[in-house]
């Protein structure tokens, strides 16, 4: 199961956050109208992912370039064809927002032209709610593309996720849950979240 904290910053993070090992990507949001909007990336110890909200492919290149990003991660209105235009190698993902079973039928338009989806709670605004959907409605979702499973993820939820059997389910999406405020993380709860999801039955 991989493991993303996504909401990044190196201008107030809690110390330790980029050396933990267990963690492999990191999210940064360059996105003017989040909270958790950056600038600059700092040197982490995992992949780094760069969270876009309907950005022109020139940002997006120029992002990749400066920022030596591994993964795209498309989280607005993005349209298959839009995305093709991201002339690029780097990894793509495409958000969506899922709250009815009938939201799954948008992951066929990005069949084949993004490696995964994440699954967020569905909101009116861009970006996380801090809320989680109906996570049994999982079973629905009968495509090839390999998931994510984010939105308002918390420690609390350690042992409903260790019961999602999904063959397509390759890892969870951690953010406002585990914050002490927006851009810093509490790594501690992140440490006790990774200790009992991959490591003991507490």
């Amino acid at each position: 199961m991989k493991l993303k904290i996504c909401g990044c910053s190196s201008e107030q993070f809690y110390p330790g956050l980029f050396d933990l090992n267990e963690v492999d990507y990191f999210g940064f949001i360059f996105y003017s109208g989040s909270p958790r909007y950056v600038v600059h990336t700092p040197e982490v110890s995992g992949e780094k992912v760069g969270v876009f909200v309907n950005s022109d492919s020139e940002f997006i290149h120029q992002k990749i370039q400066e920022e030596a990003l591994n993964v795209i991660q498309f989280h607005g209105n993005e349209s298959a064809k839009e995305i093709r235009k991201i002339n690029t190698d780097v990894t793509k993902w495409k958000a969506l927002g899922i709250q009815n079973v009938s939201d799954f039928e948008a992951c066929k338009a990005y069949a084949g032209i993004v490696d995964a989806f994440l699954f967020d709670t569905k909101s009116p605004q861009f970006g996380g709610s801090g809320k989680s959907f109906d996570w049994e409605i999982l079973d629905e979702y009968t495509g090839e593309t390999p998931f994510f499973l984010s939105g308002g993820i918390s420690i609390g939820h350690v042992e409903r996720i260790k019961k999602i059997q999904h063959p397509k389910l390759i890892g969870i999406d951690l953010n406002s849950r585990f914050e002490i405020a927006p851009k810093q993380k509490n790594v501690p709860l992140i440490e006790s979240f990774i200790k009992q999801l991959k490591h003991e039955n507490i």
